[in-house]
């Protein structure tokens, strides 16, 4: 839309148009430069040289007040964004401008400028126009301007006119040595999917088994999740571009409005936030957090795979999700492998809650250690360290917590002789493979996680009434302890009867894990004979 001034446009808010554009381009550490009284995002670093803002009310000040031109308080390539909306055009030296907007951006990092266009907006003397502009741009004049400054790819390209914009937006990504690629030009998909999937490593899992229908279907396939949902899906070769958004990049009460925004832009748009937490695993504040337990059971006692297929109407065959390992990460596993003896057991230590840990895996490695040849390998993140405690000197126990990432553990599921674990992403991870697996259930039900794992034992609490639970703990609150209220050495840490962990996980005994460790590898003996 051309602007007139009798249309009433909102020219003091021009980031606000565009907001959700920002979103693949903007994580991390970076600059709002001209951010006037409200900045785009609560992340963004707000610079403004306007001091009105500030007499006004505290809420309304930048971050910093000083002049956009000249950021030497920032240091070079100290930066993973700058984004300024309708600044440029105020500045008398505007190449100047970029060249310093430029220094602060780390490669692989973003300049996102969105600029009045100068065929939407009256030019410096017409009527309406804005007597501060110094210039009149169109895309191509920035361009130029670019091609003098450095290295880049053009990935966004813009001229923003529907409703009340008069405005063209780019995106310039930093590349390294003397090139310039233009990603924009890139012709669009016939047929799109955005697919909306936050969370842990095993709700990334779980959701992996849809991508390949949804290609099938004849779909380009757009994910948007978090960054250790990346990490684990981004050699998945079913997905053709990840948008990744840091924890409250997009703060929770802008959601609805973000995902209404992404939804008109696809052909497609499926949205599996909450689809399981929240869903079939009830949030601590929410209704069914507190039915009654029996209620809560028949309602939320659903496959957690299945039902992501019927949210996303791919037909579900009882297989499919996976982690997908690199040619590298394969032929890394196969080296840790070669350094262990015959028989190897991979063993996942604790989940992302409280209740995901079970309490005698130390008797069940010392028998391991006692009764076999078998190697130990300890999987989990820096905070399993303190499980791994008075194993470090054992030769054939490996304590790989903190120091093998969630990728190395999970490429090893395929090295291994049995995988072992609470319901971890690495448990997910290995559900559909070959190796033997045994795992330890906690507020999942066997119907809700493993129903459809291969060579998979699943042991369970048989005397804990609340289990399954079907709920989500962030702490134990909600889930009972394996504590006396009564007992002294409970109340200071050191009792050696009560174990301190959920219920359902004390209820599991170690005889149970080891008869089920007995036969596999009673079965690997037999078949080796």
């Amino acid at each position: 839309m051309t602007w007139t001034s009798a249309q009433g446009h909102l020219e003091g808010y021009e980031s606000g148009k565009i907001r959700w554009e920002l979103v693949p381009y903007t994580r991390g550490r970076g600059l709002d430069l001209g951010c006037g009284p409200v900045k785009a995002f609560p992340h963004f670093i707000g610079v403004d040289a306007n001091g009105d803002y500030c007499k006004v009310n505290h809420a309304l000040r930048p971050d910093l007040a000083g002049d956009c031109a000249k950021l030497d308080m920032f240091g070079d390539a100290s930066m993973d964004f700058v984004f300024s909306s309708h600044l440029l055009e105020h500045m008398e030296d505007y190449r100047a401008a970029l060249k310093e907007w430029w220094r602060l951006i780390r490669p692989g990092g973003a300049l996102v400028l969105y600029l009045p266009h100068r065929d939407l907006y009256p030019k410096k003397g017409e009527p309406g126009s804005n007597p501060d502009h110094k210039h009149d741009f169109a895309p191509a004049d920035i361009i130029n301007a670019m091609l003098r400054v450095g290295s880049w790819d053009l990935v966004e390209d813009q001229v923003r006119n529907d409703d009340d914009e008069y405005s063209f937006f780019q995106v310039y990504v930093k590349l390294t040595g003397k090139r310039f690629h233009y990603s924009c030009q890139t012709p669009k998909p016939k047929k799109t999917c955005a697919v909306i999937r936050y969370g842990a490593f095993g709700d990334a899992i779980q959701t992996s088994s849809i991508f390949e229908g949804l290609k099938k279907q004849g779909y380009h396939v757009t994910l948007y999740t978090a960054p250790g949902a990346f990490d684990v899906l981004k050699e998945e070769p079913h997905i053709d571009r990840f948008v990744v958004q840091d924890s409250d990049q997009v703060p929770n009460i802008w959601l609805e409005d973000y995902w209404d925004y992404l939804a008109k832009r696809y052909d497609r748009f499926i949205n599996l936030s909450e689809s399981i937490e929240g869903t079939l695993l009830a949030l601590p504040g929410r209704a069914n957090h507190r039915w009654p337990h029996e209620v809560r059971h028949a309602h939320l006692n659903r496959n957690y795979v299945q039902w992501t297929h019927e949210l996303a109407q791919v037909p579900y065959h009882g297989t499919g999700a996976r982690f997908v390992a690199s040619s590298f990460e394969r032929a890394w596993a196969k080296e840790q492998r070669a350094k262990m003896g015959p028989f190897c057991v991979l063993w996942s230590l604790a989940g992302s809650a409280a209740h995901k840990a079970w309490p005698y895996m130390d008797s069940v490695i010392a028998r391991l250690m006692i009764e076999t040849n078998a190697h130990v390998v300890l999987v989990g993140g820096p905070e399993c360290k303190l499980l791994e405690a008075g194993w470090d000197k054992e030769p054939r126990v490996h304590c790989t917590s903190g120091v093998w990432s969630i990728r190395q553990s999970m490429a090893f599921i395929a090295e291994s002789d049995l995988v072992i674990g609470t319901e971890t992403g690495v448990l997910n991870a290995a559900a559909f493979e070959p190796v033997p697996k045994i795992i330890t259930l906690s507020h999942s039900s066997v119907e809700n996680l493993t129903r459809d794992w291969t060579n998979t034992v699943s042991l369970v609490a048989r005397h804990t009434p609340c289990y399954p639970c079907h709920q989500m703990h962030y702490s134990f609150k909600h889930c009972p302890r394996d504590l006396d209220l009564d007992c002294v050495a409970c109340k200071e840490e050191r009792c050696e009867v009560h174990t301190g962990t959920a219920k359902c996980a004390a209820d599991i005994p170690a005889t149970e894990m080891w008869d089920a460790i007995a036969q596999v590898i009673n079965r690997v003996e037999r078949q080796s004979a």
